[in-house]
């Protein structure tokens, strides 16, 4: 056997697919591109210059400007991004040479190359010198050169030098012209940014959002006693969410014990699920395609129970359960099929989501090349955070976008209603309780957040366990059944939401 087909043996064995390998390559990549910013940062920091570069006199300074054409301005062969600045008459080349220098420079020259012989007329020199600096000299040798002097620069002096060039004497492209204005753009221009762009980025996702779910907020007319449609419980969640979670999987687990499918008990000490008819989950009739994945995630195929400890060790095998993922998948799928949706609620998650992955790492490597390149002050690294947390918020929205379809908007209407019923404040009817609706609803209320109101509902009436639900301690009370039961399966359908491909959201 070849090395790559023992390499590719070893993934299957872990279950190592497409999505772990992409997060395992993102995560390398981050650490590379990390650790060559530190060795940068160490090699900048070590390798800085705060004093004269004249060995032979160590009190003597001198500095070469080059400015090209295009505006690039590079000292002494270095590149420097924050130079020049255009204003309406004039361009102006800033430069701050010495800010708190440690040590006494007793004479400093700096010779600035022009890209074109001016006239001296034409160009104003101007040196700022504050806190300790005896006298300055500026003066042009020739049509293209300009030389600064300055003498006797203490410690914590502060020294600038400043040409104002006439107009076309640069000409830079428009993405320098760019870049040259981001980078006059102040630390308080930069929080506004940083401010602006994640607040644009929620008015634009909250007016999607609210678009989609506005019918949300109309009052219900009327409410129903009855489910408005014979949908599984967990379809009803997704019309009226958009998105599957834990409690689509628990009122699925619930609506399955409910018909028959499996056992739910409680020994105390031990909590699990047990097959009732299902003796080959594949071949079982009745069954969604949903509903079959997820108990193919519960059960292994010769068992016929399955104790909370499995479902972990279930669990734990894999990063992501494809098992989860199919269940999620299955149930935006019958939901779209159903006519609910404009477009696959999954296909819309993902869209959204990947284009906040995309953006985020757009803005990442933005983050990074600003941080490496830029050798100024690095206000503008603030503009590449906002987006990182533009992006971050993007993905964080993507489960809150499907656009329903007019049946759509009419079903979730309609199921709204019938959660209003379940969540009522007064006693159910006589009639409601020997059609023993509690336990054929209660998976309908856990999909809708109603089950605590459904419990009460019943709270006054005699208890009669149901069939499907087994347990050591005795049960004589609704209350006593909801707090032995909704806990175990509320840890269990988190756990199992927690695994599932956050591809599929």
């Amino acid at each position: 056997m070849s090395t790559w087909e023992v390499f590719k043996t070893l993934l299957r064995q872990v279950s190592f697919y497409r999505s772990k390998l992409i997060l395992f390559i993102i995560i390398a990549v981050i650490a590379v591109v990390g650790y060559f910013i530190w060795q940068n940062y160490r090699t900048e920091a070590q390798g800085r210059y705060y004093g004269p570069i004249s060995e032979a006199f160590p009190t003597i300074a001198e500095s070469n400007v080059t400015l090209e054409k295009n505006g690039e301005v590079s000292i002494d062969g270095k590149k420097q991004n924050r130079a020049i600045r255009f204003y309406d008459n004039y361009d102006e080349l800033r430069i701050l040479v010495f800010d708190n220098p440690p040590d006494y420079i007793s004479y400093f020259k700096a010779t600035v190359n022009l890209p074109e012989a001016v006239k001296e007329n034409d160009v104003r020199q101007i040196t700022y010198a504050v806190h300790g600096v005896d006298d300055t000299l500026n003066y042009m040798p020739d049509s293209k050169t300009l030389v600064y002097e300055a003498y006797n620069i203490s410690p914590g002096a502060t020294l600038t030098i400043v040409a104002q060039l006439p107009k076309g004497l640069i000409t830079p492209s428009f993405a320098k012209r760019i870049q040259i204005t981001l980078a006059q753009i102040t630390v308080q221009g930069w929080l506004y940014i940083a401010i602006i762009l994640p607040g644009v980025t929620i008015l634009f996702m909250g007016f999607m959002i609210y678009k989609r779910r506005a019918i949300r907020f109309l009052m219900v007319k009327k409410p129903l006693d009855e489910p408005p449609a014979q949908v599984a419980p967990a379809i009803s969640g997704v019309v009226i969410d958009g998105s599957v979670g834990a409690r689509e999987i628990a009122a699925t687990l619930i609506d399955l014990a409910e018909r028959g499918y499996i056992f739910i008990i409680n020994q105390g000490d031990q909590f699990f699920f047990a097959k009732r008819k299902l003796d080959n989950l594949e071949s079982a009739q009745g069954l969604s395609m949903f509903e079959k994945a997820l108990l193919s995630k519960i059960f292994m195929p010769t068992s016929y129970k399955s104790t909370i400890a499995d479902v972990e060790m279930r669990i734990g095998r894999h990063i992501f359960s494809r098992k989860i993922a199919n269940f999620y998948l299955g149930v935006y799928n019958q939901a779209t099929s159903q006519g609910y949706f404009v477009q696959n609620p999954a296909k819309v998650h993902l869209g959204y989501k990947y284009t906040g992955i995309v953006l985020f790492f757009l803005t990442f490597l933005g983050f990074i090349y600003q941080a490496i390149t830029d050798k100024g002050p690095k206000y503008s690294l603030i503009f590449w955070v906002s987006g990182l947390i533009a992006a971050a918020l993007i993905i964080k929205f993507a489960p809150l976008m499907p656009a329903r379809t007019p049946r759509g908007n009419q079903e979730m209407q309609k199921w709204l209603a019938f959660r209003e019923y379940l969540a009522a404040k007064n006693p159910v009817p006589v009639e409601d309780y020997v059609q023993n609706k509690f336990s054929k609803y209660l998976p309908y209320a856990i999909v809708l957040g109603a089950e605590v109101d459904w419990v009460k509902r019943f709270g006054e009436k005699p208890f009669k366990q149901p069939d499907w639900y087994e347990s050591k301690e005795r049960i004589i009370t609704l209350e006593s059944f909801a707090n032995n039961l909704f806990p175990l399966i509320g840890y269990v359908s988190e756990n199992l939401a927690k695994s599932h491909d956050p591809i599929i959201d």
